[in-house]
Protein backbone atom coordinates (compact mmCIF):
# COMPACT_ATOMS: atom_id res chain seq x y z
CA UNK A 1 0.00 0.00 0.00
CA UNK A 2 1.41 3.49 -0.82
CA UNK A 3 2.38 5.93 1.88
CA UNK A 4 -0.22 8.27 3.34
CA UNK A 5 0.54 11.92 4.07
CA UNK A 6 -1.60 13.69 6.64
CA UNK A 7 -1.41 16.78 8.84
CA UNK A 8 -1.27 15.79 12.48
CA UNK A 9 -0.57 16.66 16.10
CA UNK A 10 1.11 14.24 18.51
CA UNK A 11 -1.30 13.78 21.43
CA UNK A 12 0.81 11.34 23.44
CA UNK A 13 3.67 8.89 23.19
CA UNK A 14 5.02 5.85 25.00
CA UNK A 15 8.56 4.52 24.76
CA UNK A 16 8.63 1.07 23.21
CA UNK A 17 11.46 -1.44 23.25
CA UNK A 18 14.96 0.05 23.27
CA UNK A 19 14.75 2.68 20.55
CA UNK A 20 11.12 3.05 19.42
CA UNK A 21 8.06 5.03 20.41
CA UNK A 22 4.34 4.46 19.98
CA UNK A 23 2.62 7.71 19.04
CA UNK A 24 -1.02 8.77 19.11
CA UNK A 25 -1.67 11.26 16.33
CA UNK A 26 -4.68 13.52 15.78
CA UNK A 27 -5.34 13.81 12.06
CA UNK A 28 -8.11 16.02 10.65
CA UNK A 29 -8.97 13.39 8.00
CA UNK A 30 -8.08 10.13 9.72
CA UNK A 31 -9.04 10.91 13.30
CA UNK A 32 -6.90 9.10 15.85
CA UNK A 33 -3.92 7.29 14.38
CA UNK A 34 -1.77 5.00 16.53
CA UNK A 35 1.61 4.53 14.90
CA UNK A 36 5.12 3.29 15.48
CA UNK A 37 8.07 5.67 15.27
CA UNK A 38 10.75 3.08 14.71
CA UNK A 39 14.26 3.89 15.91
CA UNK A 40 13.38 7.46 16.86
CA UNK A 41 15.27 7.25 20.17
CA UNK A 42 18.55 6.38 18.54
CA UNK A 43 21.17 9.14 18.54
CA UNK A 44 20.66 11.56 15.62
CA UNK A 45 17.48 9.85 14.46
CA UNK A 46 15.63 12.14 12.00
CA UNK A 47 12.33 10.95 13.48
CA UNK A 48 13.01 12.12 17.03
CA UNK A 49 11.82 15.75 16.53
CA UNK A 50 8.53 14.43 15.12
CA UNK A 51 8.02 11.99 18.00
CA UNK A 52 7.58 14.54 20.80
CA UNK A 53 4.37 15.65 22.50
CA UNK A 54 2.39 18.45 20.79
CA UNK A 55 4.48 18.42 17.60
CA UNK A 56 2.46 19.36 14.52
CA UNK A 57 3.41 18.76 10.91
CA UNK A 58 2.85 16.75 7.75
CA UNK A 59 3.34 13.12 8.72
CA UNK A 60 4.13 10.44 6.16
CA UNK A 61 2.86 7.02 7.24
CA UNK A 62 3.31 3.57 5.77
CA UNK A 63 0.52 1.09 6.42
CA UNK A 64 1.28 -2.60 6.58
CA UNK A 65 -0.87 -5.34 8.10
CA UNK A 66 -3.18 -2.72 9.64
CA UNK A 67 -0.25 -1.06 11.39
CA UNK A 68 0.99 2.47 10.74
CA UNK A 69 4.70 3.27 10.77
CA UNK A 70 6.09 6.81 10.66
CA UNK A 71 8.55 7.26 7.81
CA UNK A 72 9.08 11.05 7.79
CA UNK A 73 7.59 14.34 8.91
CA UNK A 74 7.79 17.95 7.74
CA UNK A 75 7.57 19.83 11.04
CA UNK A 76 5.34 22.86 11.32
CA UNK A 77 5.57 23.66 15.03
CA UNK A 78 6.96 22.03 18.16
CA UNK A 79 5.28 24.50 20.58
CA UNK A 80 8.56 24.48 22.48
CA UNK A 81 7.66 27.36 24.90
CA UNK A 82 5.22 25.01 26.62
CA UNK A 83 8.16 23.04 27.98
CA UNK A 84 9.44 26.14 29.78
CA UNK A 85 6.24 26.74 31.80
CA UNK A 86 4.96 23.75 33.83
CA UNK A 87 1.48 25.23 34.30
CA UNK A 88 0.95 25.96 30.61
CA UNK A 89 2.34 22.52 29.86
CA UNK A 90 -0.29 20.99 32.15
CA UNK A 91 -3.04 22.98 30.42
CA UNK A 92 -1.82 21.80 27.02
CA UNK A 93 -1.63 18.21 28.28
CA UNK A 94 -5.25 18.43 29.39
CA UNK A 95 -6.32 19.70 25.97
CA UNK A 96 -4.45 16.88 24.24
CA UNK A 97 -5.84 14.32 26.71
CA UNK A 98 -9.41 15.34 25.92
CA UNK A 99 -8.79 14.97 22.20
CA UNK A 100 -7.12 11.58 22.66
CA UNK A 101 -10.14 10.34 24.63
CA UNK A 102 -12.74 11.62 22.16
CA UNK A 103 -11.37 10.94 18.68
CA UNK A 104 -11.78 7.51 17.13
CA UNK A 105 -9.72 5.87 14.36
CA UNK A 106 -11.08 6.67 10.92
CA UNK A 107 -13.38 9.40 12.25
CA UNK A 108 -12.65 12.82 10.68
CA UNK A 109 -11.87 15.46 13.30
CA UNK A 110 -11.35 18.72 11.43
CA UNK A 111 -12.98 20.86 14.13
CA UNK A 112 -11.02 19.32 17.01
CA UNK A 113 -7.78 19.49 15.03
CA UNK A 114 -8.24 23.22 14.36
CA UNK A 115 -9.35 23.86 17.95
CA UNK A 116 -6.33 22.10 19.43
CA UNK A 117 -3.90 23.89 17.12
CA UNK A 118 -5.34 27.23 18.17
CA UNK A 119 -5.28 26.31 21.86
CA UNK A 120 -1.64 25.20 21.71
CA UNK A 121 -0.74 28.39 19.86
CA UNK A 122 -2.29 30.68 22.47
CA UNK A 123 -0.71 28.76 25.36
CA UNK A 124 2.70 28.80 23.68
CA UNK A 125 2.98 32.26 22.18
CA UNK A 126 0.51 34.63 23.84
CA UNK A 127 2.12 35.48 27.13
CA UNK A 128 -0.77 37.75 28.11
CA UNK A 129 -3.38 35.02 27.74
CA UNK A 130 -4.41 33.49 31.05
CA UNK A 131 -3.69 29.76 30.65
CA UNK A 132 -6.54 28.49 32.85
CA UNK A 133 -9.13 30.78 31.29
CA UNK A 134 -7.97 29.87 27.78
CA UNK A 135 -8.18 26.19 28.73
CA UNK A 136 -11.68 26.73 30.11
CA UNK A 137 -12.76 28.21 26.78
CA UNK A 138 -11.17 25.23 25.02
CA UNK A 139 -13.12 22.77 27.19
CA UNK A 140 -16.43 24.50 26.42
CA UNK A 141 -15.71 24.50 22.67
CA UNK A 142 -14.52 20.90 22.89
CA UNK A 143 -17.93 20.00 24.33
CA UNK A 144 -19.59 21.85 21.46
CA UNK A 145 -17.41 20.18 18.80
CA UNK A 146 -18.07 16.69 20.15
CA UNK A 147 -21.85 17.12 20.26
CA UNK A 148 -22.23 17.93 23.96
CA UNK A 149 -22.99 21.64 23.86
CA UNK A 150 -24.61 22.53 27.21
CA UNK A 151 -28.15 23.92 27.12
CA UNK A 152 -28.02 27.59 28.06
CA UNK A 153 -31.35 29.03 26.88
CA UNK A 154 -33.84 26.33 27.97
CA UNK A 155 -34.13 24.20 31.10
CA UNK A 156 -32.25 20.95 30.66
CA UNK A 157 -35.11 19.11 32.40
CA UNK A 158 -38.43 20.65 31.36
CA UNK A 159 -37.26 22.72 28.34
CA UNK A 160 -38.81 25.91 29.74
CA UNK A 161 -37.18 29.10 28.32
CA UNK A 162 -34.79 30.53 30.88
CA UNK A 163 -34.42 34.01 32.32
CA UNK A 164 -30.73 34.13 33.17
CA UNK A 165 -30.57 37.79 34.21
CA UNK A 166 -30.07 36.68 37.79
CA UNK A 167 -27.78 33.76 36.98
CA UNK A 168 -28.76 30.11 37.06
CA UNK A 169 -27.85 26.57 38.08
CA UNK A 170 -26.06 23.95 36.00
CA UNK A 171 -27.02 20.28 36.14
CA UNK A 172 -24.09 18.31 34.76
CA UNK A 173 -25.96 15.05 34.38
CA UNK A 174 -28.86 16.71 32.54
CA UNK A 175 -26.55 18.69 30.27
CA UNK A 176 -27.37 22.31 30.94
CA UNK A 177 -28.96 25.05 32.99
CA UNK A 178 -32.14 24.50 35.01
CA UNK A 179 -35.18 26.66 35.65
CA UNK A 180 -36.05 27.60 39.27
CA UNK A 181 -38.57 24.76 39.48
CA UNK A 182 -35.91 22.18 38.57
CA UNK A 183 -32.96 23.87 40.27
CA UNK A 184 -33.00 21.44 43.20
CA UNK A 185 -31.43 18.87 40.88
CA UNK A 186 -28.63 21.23 39.83
CA UNK A 187 -25.14 21.07 41.24
CA UNK A 188 -23.30 24.25 40.20
CA UNK A 189 -24.48 27.87 40.54
CA UNK A 190 -23.42 30.16 37.69
CA UNK A 191 -23.65 33.92 37.41
CA UNK A 192 -25.28 35.93 34.64
CA UNK A 193 -21.83 37.03 33.49
CA UNK A 194 -20.63 33.44 33.25
CA UNK A 195 -23.66 32.42 31.21
CA UNK A 196 -23.10 35.36 28.86
CA UNK A 197 -19.44 34.35 28.54
CA UNK A 198 -20.35 30.75 27.65
CA UNK A 199 -22.85 31.88 25.02
CA UNK A 200 -20.40 34.34 23.50
CA UNK A 201 -17.55 31.80 23.46
CA UNK A 202 -19.68 29.20 21.67
CA UNK A 203 -20.69 31.85 19.15
CA UNK A 204 -17.28 33.44 18.55
CA UNK A 205 -14.86 30.52 19.01
CA UNK A 206 -11.56 30.25 20.86
CA UNK A 207 -9.74 33.45 21.69
CA UNK A 208 -6.97 34.09 24.23
CA UNK A 209 -8.74 34.77 27.53
CA UNK A 210 -7.51 37.63 29.69
CA UNK A 211 -9.12 38.32 33.08
CA UNK A 212 -12.64 37.36 32.02
CA UNK A 213 -13.40 35.30 35.13
CA UNK A 214 -13.87 32.22 32.96
CA UNK A 215 -11.43 30.21 35.06
CA UNK A 216 -14.09 29.96 37.77
CA UNK A 217 -16.00 27.65 35.41
CA UNK A 218 -13.15 25.23 34.79
CA UNK A 219 -14.03 22.60 37.39
CA UNK A 220 -17.68 22.55 36.32
CA UNK A 221 -16.86 22.21 32.61
CA UNK A 222 -14.15 19.64 33.33
CA UNK A 223 -16.64 17.48 35.19
CA UNK A 224 -19.17 18.03 32.43
CA UNK A 225 -17.02 16.86 29.51
CA UNK A 226 -15.39 14.01 31.42
CA UNK A 227 -18.81 12.69 32.42
CA UNK A 228 -19.73 12.60 28.72
CA UNK A 229 -16.48 10.93 27.73
CA UNK A 230 -16.75 8.56 30.72
CA UNK A 231 -13.00 8.98 31.04
CA UNK A 232 -11.07 10.98 33.67
CA UNK A 233 -8.18 12.99 32.24
CA UNK A 234 -5.30 12.94 34.72
CA UNK A 235 -3.89 16.35 33.82
CA UNK A 236 -7.19 17.95 34.80
CA UNK A 237 -6.65 16.96 38.43
CA UNK A 238 -3.62 19.26 38.51
CA UNK A 239 -5.70 22.28 37.52
CA UNK A 240 -6.50 24.97 38.51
Amino acid sequence: MPAITTPGIVLRFANYRDHDRMLTLLSPRLGRVDLLSRGCRRPKSPLMPASELFVSGEFVLFLKNERAVLTSCALQDTFYPLRLDPYRLTCASYMAGLCAAAVQPGQPAEDLYALLLKGLYYLSYDGDADPLETTTAFVLLFADATGYRPRLSRCAHCRTPLDVSGGGHMDISAGGLCCPACASRATFPVTHEQIVWMSRTIREGLTPQKNTGAGMLFDMLRRYVESRLETPIKAGRLLP
